[in-house]
């Protein structure tokens, strides 16, 4: 918990957990921490952000956090499996849509990454601690700060 004192008056606000939820429609939901986050393979990716300076952000891949989940039947996205999507929110209420074949390898080579360091240290707590990074859009309006749940659901009930 952080403390501020503002001209006598004392405001106090909650730092955001490490941990984002994976669920939807998943077989196995589960809560990424930081050990679980560690222990995942680790991937980088440099872009160059608003600011014209090339980060080289750190964490791991979108489809190993969402097929650890049991999100698309096999780990072989076809037929039915198409029509699934990602969802990714963040703290403040912002949410984005990721298509399953925008993560899948066996549809890309693009690496949208869930991650935790930029240039080698933590992301500072207005990005952090975890944020999604697109590195092939033009603007970077998918690319949420403050991750807090990804969840997978599909376009097609029928």
């Amino acid at each position: 918990m952080i403390t501020i004192a503002l001209s006598g008056i004392c405001k106090i606000s909650q730092a955001q957990e490490a941990t984002v939820r994976v669920g939807g429609e998943v077989v196995k939901p589960y809560v990424v921490d930081q050990q679980m986050f560690s222990a995942m393979k680790q991937l980088h990716v440099k872009v160059t952000g608003r600011d014209s300076v090339q980060h080289d952000y750190s964490g791991v891949s979108l489809y190993e956090v969402i097929t650890k989940a049991g999100a698309v039947a096999g780990n072989k996205l076809s037929g039915k499996e198409l029509t699934k999507y990602v969802l990714i929110t963040a703290a403040d209420g912002y949410k984005v849509v990721i298509a399953m074949a925008e993560i899948d390898p066996g549809f890309t080579d693009q690496h949208i990454l869930l991650v935790n360091q930029d240039n080698g240290e933590n992301l500072a707590a207005n990005y952090g601690p975890y944020r999604l990074i697109v590195p092939g859009d033009k603007r970077p309006a998918r690319s949420v700060m403050r991750v807090v749940a990804i969840e997978v659901f599909a376009a097609d009930k029928k």
